[in-house]
C-alpha cells in the first residue's frame, strides 16, 4: 500500500470495505453508504499513511470522521430541503423515500445519539477494543463503556417495540433475530 500498487489497494478495499460500510450504515448512512465508503477509501489513498502498528486505528479514525462529515452535509441538505418545501406552492407533492435496509434497526439506530451509534459501530463491526473506540472518539474508556451499555439498551427496547398496533408482541422470554445481539445480520448488503 506504501508503494501505491494497485493490487495492494485492491485487496485491502476487498478486506475492508464491509466493515466500512457496516460503520457507516450505523452511524446512520443509511441511504449514502456507498459514497461514504467510496470517501472513505479515497482518503485513504490519498494520505500519507500512518506507521503499521498504528493504521488500522487511523483507518477506523477515518471511517468515523468521514461518516461525521456526509452526516452534517446530509443536516445541511435536508434543511436546505426543508426550506425550499415550505416556499413551495401547496400541490407538490414530495417523493417518497426509497427503502434501505430494516425499517426497524435504521429506526433504532437513527434514535441513538450519534456518540452512540459510532461506539456500536466500532465494537461490534469494526472490533474494536474498548480502548481503541476511546481513542478514536477521544473520550475515556470509561465513557465508551457507558456509551454501549446505554446504546444496547436502547436497542433492545426500540427492536422488541411493536412495529403498529396490529404488531403482535414478542413473548417476554422469546428471542428473535433482533434480540440476539448480532446485528450483523441485519446491515443489507448490497
Amino acid at each position: 500500500m506504501r508503494r501505491g500498487t494497485p493490487e495492494a489497494r485492491a485487496e485491502f478495499f476487498r478486506l475492508y470495505a464491509p466493515r466500512a460500510r457496516e460503520i457507516l450504515y450505523l452511524q446512520g448512512m443509511c441511504d449514502d453508504v456507498d459514497d461514504g465508503v467510496q470517501e472513505v477509501f479515497v482518503k485513504v489513498f490519498r494520505a500519507k499513511l500512518p506507521r503499521e502498528e498504528t493504521f488500522l486505528g487511523w483507518f477506523y479514525q477515518v471511517i468515523v470522521n468521514t461518516g461525521r462529515d456526509l452526516g452534517r452535509r446530509r443536516r445541511s441538505r435536508l434543511r436546505l430541503l426543508r426550506r425550499l418545501t415550505d416556499a413551495a406552492p401547496a400541490d407538490v407533492v414530495p417523493a417518497p423515500e426509497p427503502p434501505s435496509g430494516d425499517p426497524c434497526l435504521r429506526d433504532a439506530l437513527q434514535g441513538l445519539a450519534p456518540e452512540f451509534r459510532e461506539a456500536v459501530a466500532l465494537r461490534f463491526f469494526a472490533d474494536l477494543s474498548l480502548d481503541e473506540i476511546a481513542r478514536c472518539q477521544d473520550v475515556p474508556t470509561g465513557t465508551v463503556k457507558s456509551r454501549l451499555h446505554t446504546a444496547l439498551a436502547r436497542l433492545r427496547v426500540a427492536l422488541r417495540a411493536p412495529a403498529g398496533p396490529d404488531a403482535p408482541s414478542q413473548p417476554d422470554g422469546g428471542t428473535s433475530r433482533r434480540d440476539s445481539g448480532d446485528m450483523r445480520s441485519e446491515v443489507p448488503k448490497q
